[in-house]
């Protein structure tokens, strides 16, 4: 095999291996873009659920002082 066709070889296994390289890293990218989207989904989600959460809490506490009054004006 001459000099030349060792070339030609060793530079299309190097391509062949930046492609390979080069495809995974987009496949890990694209999975991380993936996953990051799907985290701020499930972020957001559980703001409106605190926020709901604390709504609800706030409406409790108004229940329970009014049922406290109303105790208080039947003793």
């Amino acid at each position: 095999m001459t000099l030349k066709s060792q070339l030609e070889l060793l530079k299309t296994e190097f391509t062949t291996l930046k492609t390979k390289i080069t495809t995974k890293l987009t496949q890990k990218d694209n999975t991380i873009t993936q996953t990051n989207t799907k985290l701020q989904e499930s972020n957001r989600k559980l703001e409106l659920s605190v926020k709901e959460n604390s709504e609800n809490e706030k409406v409790l506490e108004q229940l329970l002082k009014e049922f406290k009054e109303l105790i208080q004006q039947l003793n």
